[in-house]
């Protein structure tokens, strides 16, 4: 039975198409001999290994036959043309392992030559490029990108030659292969070319391993073999490099040849990985590990992919978290995307994966706590015996009426029910503070305003009365249940309820809940592993991971290659966070240098309007002309700051004859909070009436306690980019009467 080997070949085939190409590789992947599949090698072709099959009376598709000894034949599919054009590509393409970096290509014909190390001199000499190149000030030459890198000269040439980063980028998106594609993303950022080489997996120790073999070493080992089966063999051995499987993949079964076809643009990260998103989802750490990167990066596609991986082990049960209810949905969806037969948990603590909202996991330790322990534990954690039936409320609930009843001694600023709950969120519940003593001795790094004892005892009254208010009406807040399951499991560590924990969004989560992640898994090789970006912290409070028990010191990696939106989108997004100091979990700085994306659009439009009215009806002339371009009116969305905004444009939209939905409905565009916005991405976004007075929206200002409206400003600035990052091709933003003051200039 051959093997079969799928080329990311990037093309759009209809669905028609689709399911007679699936029909033509199950049948080669059966019997390559069959009569009726029209195996056919090219006349006077560039690459003997060449082939062209017959999809249909119209299609052929282009494969390349290998034959290495003493092992099965495979053939490598790199795409499905109309017949002349198969013919054609077929004869002019060679199939190859490059000379350098032994990474898979396909390459016109003839070969480019690479040549030789040169000596410092003549490499200087040849690197010698125009005042205008863009790539000058990094200081490239001929050399690094031949000799280390594995460029043909022609190209590398070019690359040197470019003036202007965009027709860089627009020269990286031409090229045929996609390590090329990627090396030169990096070339156009500055990264050293020992960077490039470890972010493609190129003389890597683990990448070393899979290096294939010279000619003469299999001539050697295996008596009697031929150069062409040497070459057959170094190129197998080629494809199963990460860098090469960035663009080729082993087809193991109907289904993943069917995911790999149908897949298209949109579905390619579930087979086709980056050489460091790869060894993120494969490799084993000795205790916890973080990954950050930018939005569209693939942090949550290796979380994916490393589920999966993990669950290989038929005993262990992984838990996959995230911050809300709606984000595990997406997880849970994709999960089933990327791999249908994985064996899934049904609740916390079977084998298999589980999917589950962060909240959903504290609410799963209480349902299966012992009621007597399960009380033990709320005592030590928040000072009462709250039984397992105590009602669920916000975190906000109860401030208000507990300031009421204490009537503390306390400056206006420190009367606030947003100051209170963040430091019953920060201090108190994460340091187990359950008396006045607990609470005098706790540090509060981070908390912007100073309390003296004097301060610190009022406040303390105000805690001990919500206490005594949430024990008379039994109720317990989101972040207390979190506090009290991770004390009910620290108590019973025999009931811990996972082995590996996968955390997605993590930047948004609070103290508690990462207590409780702590407290589900034991510490141990592989047990937490977390993905983060701080600059798509909108909801939560910055957190010192290493405060809270988890050490990540020296296991932190991160993604700076944007999959999801174009390079365009991805400068005005970055632009929004210009001005804004980001902190990460280790409470290091996260700057944006060396973010990059592998596509090109159009530049973004912000546009400005007199009037309410005008703004809407651009809006709804957008909408009518992109919905006629493409006809898929569901792949628009319109991003605003409220609620009660997206109810508004619905309406307004409808009065000017434009199908609008809050809900995902089809054949209507959608029109979303940005906060709901977070984890989706559409083709065509427009970010509306990002004016002045709207966004940063003043309520949540005003809300916010003074020593902590900075920071709030700071995730007003991150919604902003999260907003923005969710456009895919284009992306327009609209204000009126004046703009925003966190819009990009």
């Amino acid at each position: 039975m051959p093997l079969l080997v799928m080329a990311n070949m990037q093309q759009k085939l209809e669905k028609v198409v689709q399911l007679k190409l699936f029909a033509f590789m199950a049948k080669l992947q059966t019997d390559d001999t069959l009569p009726g599949l029209h195996i056919e090698p090219m006349v006077n072709a560039a690459d003997q290994r060449a082939r062209t099959g017959r999809v249909d009376q119209s299609l052929r598709a282009v494969l390349y036959k290998i034959e290495v000894p003493s092992g099965p034949t495979t053939y490598v599919c790199a795409g499905v043309y109309e017949h002349d054009e198969a013919i054609k590509i077929a004869k002019s393409q060679i199939l190859r392992v490059n000379p350098v970096n032994g990474v898979t290509e396909l390459i016109a014909a003839p070969a480019p030559v690479v040549p030789a190390p040169q000596d410092a001199w003549t490499a200087q000499k040849q690197s010698t490029a125009s005042p205008q190149s863009f790539l000058e000030p990094f200081r490239y030459t001929i050399d690094d990108l031949t000799s280390s890198l594995g460029f043909d000269v022609e190209t590398a040439e070019r690359l040197l030659a470019i003036q202007a980063e965009d027709a860089l980028l627009a020269f990286a998106e031409s090229l045929p292969n996609q390590w090329q594609q990627n090396a030169a993303l990096g070339l156009a950022v500055g990264d050293s070319i020992e960077g490039i080489k470890t972010s493609l997996g190129l003389g890597a120790p683990e990448a070393d391993e899979a290096r294939p073999a010279t000619d003469e070493h299999l001539v050697g080992v295996v008596s009697g073999v031929t150069t062409d089966e040497a070459e057959a063999s170094k190129l197998f051995v080629s494809l199963t490099r990460p860098a090469s499987q960035m663009q080729f993949t082993f087809v193991e079964d109907d289904e993943e040849l069917r995911r790999v076809i149908e897949g298209g643009d949109f579905g390619a990260w579930r087979v086709f990985l980056h050489p460091e998103q790869r060894a993120y989802s494969t490799r084993a750490y000795k205790g916890p590990f973080r990954l950050t990167g930018g939005a569209g990066t693939g942090k949550t596609v290796v979380l994916l992919h490393r589920a999966r991986e993990l669950a290989r082990d038929d005993k262990a049960r992984v838990v996959l978290t995230t911050f809300t209810r709606t984000l595990a949905g997406m997880l849970d969806r994709d999960l089933r995307r990327l791999d249908p037969q994985l064996p899934r948990a049904a609740q916390l603590g079977e084998t298999g994966v589980l999917t589950a909202g962060i909240d959903q996991l504290a609410h799963s330790v209480r349902d299966a706590a012992e009621p007597t322990r399960w009380e033990r534990a709320s005592i030590e954690a928040i000072g009462w015996d709250a039984e397992r039936s105590a009602s669920l409320v916000s975190n906000a609930t109860g401030w208000d009426e507990a300031l009421f009843d204490a009537k503390p001694d306390l400056p206006g600023e420190l009367q606030s029910p947003a100051f209170l709950e963040s430091e019953y969120l920060q201090i108190i519940l994460p340091n187990g503070v359950t008396s006045r003593a607990d609470y005098f001795a706790a540090r509060r790094p981070g908390r912007g305003v100073a309390l003296d004892r004097t301060k610190r005892a009022q406040v303390w009254s105000v805690v001990e009365q919500f206490r005594r208010n949430a024990r008379a009406h039994r109720r317990l807040s989101w972040a207390e249940l979190s506090s009290v399951a991770a004390a009910y499991l620290n108590a019973h560590p025999e009931e811990r309820p996972a082995d590996h924990v996968l955390v997605d969004e993590a930047q948004d989560l609070t103290p508690s809940h990462w207590a409780m992640l702590r407290a589900l898994v034991g510490e141990h090789g592989n047990d937490l592993f977390v993905a983060e970006d701080s600059h798509q912290r909108i909801y939560g409070q910055r957190v010192v991971l290493s405060r809270l028990g988890i050490k990540i010191v020296g296991r932190s990696r991160r993604l700076t290659l944007n999959y999801r939106t174009t390079q365009q989108n991805l400068r005005y997004a970055l632009g929004v966070l210009e001005g804004g100091e980001f902190t990460d979990s280790e409470g290091g700085v996260q700057d944006e240098h060396g973010y990059r994306s592998a596509r090109l659009g159009p530049e973004v439009q912000v546009r400005g309007h007199q009037t309410p009215a005008a703004q809407y009806d651009a809006l709804a002339a957008q909408i009518e002309e992109w919905t006629a371009k493409s006809g898929d009116p569901e792949s628009i969305a319109v991003l605003v700051r409220t609620k009660t905004a997206t109810e508004t444009v619905v309406q307004q939209l409808a009065t000017r004859d434009v199908p609008a939905t809050e809900k995902s409905a089809r054949g209507k565009v959608r029109v979303m909070t940005m906060h709901s916005a977070k984890g989706l991405e559409f083709s065509r976004v427009v970010l509306f009436d990002v004016s002045e007075g709207v966004v940063p929206n003043k309520l949540a200002l005003q809300h916010a306690a003074p020593e902590e409206r900075a920071d709030a400003e700071l995730r007003e600035r991150s919604l902003l980019y999260v907003a923005a990052s969710r456009a895919r091709d284009e992306l327009i933003v609209s204000w009126q009467g004046a703009p925003s003051s966190l819009l990009a200039r």
